[in-house]
């Protein structure tokens, strides 16, 4: 299953006009970031297309799963709780093009923001196996363009930051671009050192994920565009980039990425994701979602949803939806949350009937169900995200809230129900035009 066999079932949005990478690209990506939007035309690039905005919507990455919406948490939590191994292997749809290239003679590379108007590659998903292990590890890290085959990579102290730190004279990876939103989701996620994102990306695939071999590393066989480059030892000044909080992130000394060999498809799919936008938020929250909810379940066991809120970058604001038991559930809960998600600073915590992903049902029911004065509980001097502006950076900390939204529990919850309009979401339109 790869990134076309989604674009298939999906309603897109398709420009057949040329656009220029630098600016134009990024723009017409954020006119509807609710379905796929394809650029027929890049640039100067012929035989290059491109897209962007296959996980612009949790109503197209249930789809993407194969699940409603609201099943998300649930699917991404029994993947990761038991990911199958990559058994299927395929020939590879992609076909070698060129040694040690000039990257951007055949790829483009989009400027997204002005002022610094760095070039860089937000949907690169690096693959590495671990030395000792033999584990492959897939995560998502951004690629500042640098001249000719060399680009400086965003190398957070993760799974594959300690790979790196254990291998002298640099690392050999792949670069993919272009592959199925499952696979995306899975690579996003941080998992345990001994677990492979690749077999993650297979649950939640249903088994039918394949992959092939490139010099050593298993690579998803659909893939659009594959790098095989090198980690350097070499540092360079990478940024600054417009991170999750759509604020400038600061400038920092990474790794140069030397890039060996590239491989394309005949007319591949250049992989467009608008740094801070929709689809960045959603990649960085949704696989949080399901840690969440294991540790507020431990807690408070009705628990029934939770939603980090792409308003809140998908970072920083959640939503916890619980079945309410007693008076004290949602600021357990609430709490619970912040824990298990310490980035976090503010949890709405809401009934069954207010759908956690619909922020006008969240802001709704904080309107006719919450008093400041008894239902807002601050939580002073905690340690936050370093994405978060707003911190005291000389203390590094900042304050956390917890809403409880939920019916009083004294109060007639008849009292506190929406009334709706009798048939309305039974009747169709188009019947009577």
């Amino acid at each position: 299953m790869g990134l076309r066999d989604f674009l298939r079932e999906e309603a897109r949005t398709t420009l057949t006009e040329p656009v220029d990478a630098r600016f134009e690209l990024p723009a017409l990506a954020v006119q509807d970031e609710s379905k796929p939007t394809v650029f027929e035309t890049v640039g100067e690039y012929p035989n290059v297309r491109a897209v962007a905005n296959t996980l612009g919507s949790r109503e197209m990455i249930g789809r993407a799963l194969d699940v409603e919406p609201s099943a998300i948490v649930d699917a991404m939590g029994s993947a990761m709780n038991d990911p199958l191994p990559v058994e299927k292997t395929a020939e590879p749809s992609f076909e070698h093009v060129a040694s040690e290239p000039t990257i951007d003679d055949h790829v483009p590379i989009p400027v997204f923001y002005d002022e610094h108007e760095r070039q860089y590659f937000a949907s690169s998903v690096v693959i590495s196996k671990d030395p000792e292990t033999g584990v492959q590890n897939a995560s998502f890290h951004r690629m500042m363009f640098d001249s000719g085959n060399r680009l400086v990579m965003r190398l957070v102290e993760r799974h594959l930051h300690d790979i790196y730190s254990r291998t002298e004279g640099g690392l050999e990876v792949a670069i993919v671009m272009g592959v199925h939103p499952a696979v995306e989701l899975a690579a996003a996620t941080s998992f345990a050192p001994e677990k492979s994102e690749l077999a993650l990306a297979n649950r939640l695939l249903d088994g039918t994920f394949a992959t092939t071999e490139v010099d050593g590393i298993d690579v998803p066989a659909d893939a659009e565009i594959v790098m095989r480059p090198t980690i350097t030892d070499e540092r360079s000044e990478e940024g600054p980039f417009v991170d999750l909080s759509r604020t400038w992130d600061r400038t920092r000394q990474q790794p140069v990425v030397e890039v060996a060999d590239l491989y394309m498809r005949p007319d591949p799919y250049a992989r467009i994701i608008v740094p801070g936008r929709t689809e960045h938020a959603h990649l960085m929250g949704i696989p949080q979602e399901p840690r969440i909810y294991r540790i507020v379940e431990n807690t408070v066991p009705t628990v029934e949803n939770v939603v980090l809120t792409p308003g809140g970058c998908s970072w920083l604001h959640g939503v916890v939806q619980l079945d309410k038991r007693s008076e004290g559930d949602p600021k357990n809960a609430g709490m619970a949350a912040l824990a298990g998600h310490p980035s976090m600073k503010k949890v709405t915590v809401v009934d069954s009937d207010i759908d956690p992903a619909d922020p006008q049902s969240v802001e709704w029911a904080t309107a006719t169900r919450m008093q400041p004065d008894e239902d807002i509980t601050v939580i002073e001097n905690a340690k936050g995200s370093s994405l978060d502006p707003s911190q005291d950076y000389d203390r590094g900390t900042l304050a956390k809230w917890i809403v409880d939204a939920t019916v009083p529990g004294d109060r007639d919850r008849s009292d506190f129900a929406e009334v709706t309009v009798p048939k309305a979401e039974e009747i169709d339109l188009t019947d009577y035009q």
